[in-house]
C-alpha cells in the first residue's frame, strides 16, 4: 500500500469518527474499490449524505464535486458532501451549491467538534437554492484524464484528438475551462520544485538512466526555463544523482570521490561506475586530466585493472567479426568452421576475453540476428571494406620499413 493510499484511508477513519461525534447516525466506510465517488454514508436526522474526504495538498476544484454529486444519485441520497483537508476553488463552490453539496473544510469539522456543536449547527443558514442540473460529460472527463496519465502532464491541446478538442470545446467551452473546474495547472504555468522534481524522477524511469537537460527536453512538457529558480544541477543532487554538469572541480576532489567510490566498492571503479555510482562521472576526470589514462597514471592504477567499458558501434563489430573469421578460416582446415560464441568466449588477449558474445548480442538484439544481417549484399560490402583496412595497414607498414 503506498504512503498516500495509507494516509488517505487514516483521514477516511478520522472524519467517520468526527462526523458520528456530531451526530451522525448508521455512519459507515464504503469499499476502497469501485465506491462510486462516495467514501462515508450516514443519516442525519431525516437526510442521507454521503461525504468524499480529501486529504490532498491543493485546493480541490469541480472534479470532486461531479463524483459526489453522481455518488448522492447513485447511492440514493438526499444530500452530498465534500470534506477537504485544502479547501476547494471558487469553481467548485459555484458547482456545489445549485446541486446540494456542501463543502467543509477539514478545520470546520474538527472546530465543530471541539466546540461540541451538532452537524445542524455546521449548516444552519444553509439554505438549499433550487435543484439545477448542470451537464457534464464524463465520457470527456475520463479521455482527459486518461491523456493527462499517458503523457505525465496537464494535456495541451495539441496532445487531444480531435473528436475529445471538440467535445471539450461543446461542453466547456475551451481546454482552459476545464483545466480550471478540475483544479487542475495548466502546463503554461511555472511548476513548483515539487513538481519539477517529481517530472525529474519520471524523466529518469523513462530512459532508464540519470537524465541530461536534453532527455528532459525531449521527454517533458517542462521547458528549460523551469530550471531558472531550481537549477538542473541541484535536482539532480536533491534526487541522488551525481550532476551531468559543475564547474569548478578541483583534482583534489576528484581523487577524493574516486578513492571514496573504490573504498565503498572493495575495487577499482570502472567507467560505468563512475556515471552511474560516483560523486562525479568520468566525464569530469577527461576534462581536468585530458584523459583516463593520465589520470589513473598520476594515481598509480594500471589500465588492466580499470578494465575501461569499450563501446562499438556496429560498422567495427562487423570489421572485426570478418577479420577474425579470415584469421581462423586460414588456420583451420575444416571448410565447415565458423566462428560462434563459444570460439570468441575462447579467445584470449593478455589474459582477457578478447571481445564477449554479449557484445555483438547487445548491440544486434541477439547473435543469430547479428548472422542474419550479414547475410547477403551486407556482409560483400563490409568485407570490400576490410580488404581496404588490411591493404592500407601493409602499405603503412611497408613504409616504416623503409625508414627503418
Amino acid at each position: 500500500m503506498s504512503d498516500n493510499i495509507r494516509k488517505g484511508e487514516e483521514f477516511e477513519k478520522q472524519c467517520l469518527k468526527y462526523l458520528g461525534l456530531l451526530g451522525f447516525e448508521n455512519l459507515r466506510l464504503t469499499k476502497n474499490v469501485n465506491d462510486q465517488g462516495a467514501d462515508l454514508i450516514g443519516k442525519y436526522g431525516d437526510s442521507t449524505y454521503i461525504f468524499q474526504c480529501k486529504k490532498h495538498k491543493k485546493k480541490q476544484g469541480n472534479r470532486p464535486v461531479q463524483e459526489a454529486i453522481a455518488a448522492k444519485t447513485y447511492y440514493k441520497a438526499s444530500r452530498c458532501a465534500i470534506i477537504s483537508e485544502s479547501g476547494f476553488t471558487k469553481s467548485a463552490f459555484e458547482l456545489a451549491r445549485p446541486n446540494y453539496c456542501i463543502l467543509f473544510t477539514a478545520d470546520e469539522i474538527s472546530d465543530a467538534v471541539n466546540s461540541k456543536h451538532n452537524f445542524g449547527d455546521l449548516i444552519e443558514g444553509f439554505n438549499f437554492p433550487e435543484y439545477v442540473t448542470v451537464e457534464h460529460d464524463y465520457d470527456v472527463i475520463k479521455r482527459y484524464e486518461e491523456i493527462k496519465a499517458k503523457i505525465g502532464h496537464t494535456p495541451r491541446n495539441s496532445d487531444l484528438d480531435s473528436t475529445t478538442r471538440y467535445h471539450i470545446k461543446r461542453i466547456y467551452g475551451n481546454l482552459s475551462n476545464l483545466i480550471s473546474q478540475l483544479g487542475d495547472r495548466p502546463f503554461s504555468r511555472r511548476p513548483t520544485d515539487n513538481e519539477i522534481k517529481n517530472e525529474y524522477i519520471r524523466v529518469k524511469e523513462k530512459v532508464g538512466k540519470i537524465p541530461t537537460l536534453a532527455d528532459m527536453e525531449l521527454n517533458s512538457a517542462f521547458s528549460r526555463n523551469c530550471f531558472s529558480s531550481y537549477p538542473f544541477t541541484k535536482i539532480q543532487r536533491d534526487c541522488g544523482d551525481a550532476p551531468n554538469i559543475q564547474r569548478g572541480v578541483s583534482k583534489a576532489k576528484l581523487i577524493r570521490a574516486f578513492k571514496e567510490l573504490e573504498q565503498k566498492l572493495g575495487r577499482t571503479p570502472t567507467l560505468k561506475d563512475l556515471d552511474e555510482s560516483g560523486i562525479y562521472r568520468a566525464s569530469y576526470y577527461r576534462n581536468r586530466w585530458g584523459n583516463i589514462d593520465t589520470f589513473l597514471k598520476e594515481l598509480g592504477i594500471s589500465r588492466r585493472n580499470f578494465k575501461k567499458q569499450l563501446s562499438y558501434d556496429e560498422r567495427e563489430l562487423i570489421i572485426i567479426y570478418l577479420l577474425l573469421k579470415k584469421i581462423f578460416e586460414i588456420r583451420q582446415d575444416d571448410k565447415d568452421f565458423y566462428l560462434n560464441h563459444t570460439v570468441l568466449e575462447k579467445l584470449k588477449f593478455e589474459e582477457n576475453t578478447f571481445i564477449s558474445p554479449g557484445t555483438f548480442s547487445n548491440r544486434f538484439e541477439s547473435w543469430k540476428q547479428f548472422i542474419n544481417y550479414l547475410d547477403g549484399d551486407k556482409a560483400t560490402y563490409f568485407e570490400k571494406d576490410l580488404d581496404k583496412i588490411i591493404l592500407r595497414l601493409i602499405e603503412d607498414q611497408s613504409d616504416n620499413n623503409d625508414n627503418d
